[in-house]
Parts: structure tokens; sequence; C-alpha cells
């Protein structure tokens, strides 16, 4: 992967991550360990009781085949989180602190995007915006000042060791199904530099599929999925 492409995405995995977040101050001044992981314990038991408020809310104004959609979402969420604050990162977390720190953070951060993408406003004019799947990706349609074409762009944040991935393109979607944009047009799913990405277009969200694009990201990253548009 090119050196740039590592460089340029830290900032975006330490912001992802909350291992590496200030602790709050109400538990961060305590001297004994056991009392202090009581306090984060806590914090964590209330960002997960506002999580799960949130999320029975929603559930209230949505049809069944969505409820079922917003269900499964939920359970792989949950293996995400576990994953991420009981990976690698954590391995050497013997009091189990930072592994807290990181399941409250974690969970903040999926009660926001229950409260920003699901729900079902007014999208943007053509699009335009900021999307994510809740799993480490960011998709951003926007306008291009120089030339004036939209253009899509990916940053990604993958797994517990926080694989990066990183692309960008323009955005030339047909009124109708599926379409498929080249890194370089032409160019064939065996070329290990090409990357094709299938986009379809939804009211509110904007289903991927990699074909192919290994180039552009780690070896545990990938930019397929269900990306819902981020209300303000």
């Amino acid at each position: 992967m090119r050196f740039c492409l590592i460089i340029s995405l830290l900032l975006l995995t330490f912001s992802l991550f909350p291992k590496t977040s200030e602790p709050a101050d109400v538990c961060a001044p305590i001297k004994n360990k056991n009392d202090q992981k009581k306090c984060y314990s806590k914090e964590y038991q209330t960002a997960d009781k506002e999580l799960n408020t949130t999320y029975k809310k929603i559930r209230e104004g949505l049809s069944e085949s969505e409820k079922e959609d917003l269900k499964k979402l939920q359970i792989l969420w949950i293996g995400y989180r576990d994953g991420v604050c009981e990976g690698p990162m954590y391995a050497s977390d013997e009091s189990g602190i930072e592994t807290i720190i990181c399941k409250t953070g974690t969970t903040a951060e999926r009660t926001k995007y229950l409260k920003h993408v699901w729900k079902f406003g007014t999208v943007s004019k053509e699009g335009l915006g900021s999307y994510t799947d809740g799993f480490g990706g960011s998709l951003k349609l926007f306008r291009d000042k120089s030339s004036k074409d939209i253009q899509f762009s990916f940053e990604v944040v993958r797994g517990p060791t926080a694989h990066l991935g990183e692309v960008s393109g323009n955005w030339t979607p047909v009124k109708e199904g599926k379409w498929t944009w080249a890194s370089t047009q032409g160019c064939k799913s065996d070329d290990p530099d090409c990357c094709l990405l299938e986009f379809q277009y939804f009211q509110n969200r904007i289903e991927v599929e990699e074909v192919s694009c290994s180039a552009y990201h780690g070896a545990r990253a990938y930019f397929g999925g269900s990306y819902r548009y981020e209300f303000k």
C-alpha cells in the first residue's frame, strides 16, 4: 500500500478508536484501580442504556422489514464492537479498564450513528453529503470546485487491527440499476492496480459492492457495505 495512504488516515484511526482518547475526568483521578474500573463500568452502563433506549425508539417508526434490517445490523455491530475492544490493540490491558473505555466510546458512537442515519428526512440535492456504514466506513459525495463534477471519496478503518483504505473518483450514476466505477478506464479485476466498485443509489443510502480494489486498502479492510446518509 502507498505510504501516503497510511499517513493520511492515521488521524482518522485515532479518532475512531477510543483507546487514544482522554479518559473521563470523573474516573481518571481515582487512585485505586478497582474503584476506577467500577467508575468506568458505570459510564459504560450509562452509554449502553442510552443506546438501547435510542434503538427501541427508532424501531417504533420502522416497517417490519426495516426493523429486521436494523436488528441484523445491530447484531453485527455487537460483534464488531467486541472484535475491536477485545482485540489485539488491547491485548496488554491487564486491568480491563482500557477495554471498558473502548466499549463506552464505541457505544456512544453507535448511538450517534443511529440518531443521524436511521431517520427519514430530505436528502440534500443530488445526494451530496456524508454517508456511513456504521462499521468504520465513510463515503462522501461532493462537488469539485474546479470541474463542478460530483466526486465520491471513501475512507475506511476496519477490524481490530485498524486496517485502512482510501479511494476517490467521479460520481456518474445511471438512472436505474447498478453501475460500475473503474479506477482506470477499461481495467480488469485481475489487474492488481485496478479498482472496480459497483454502486446502487437509493433514497437515503448507497449500496456498495467491491468487485476488486485490494491495492487501495489494507488486507482486512474493504469498501463494500450499506452506507446511509448522515442527517445533521
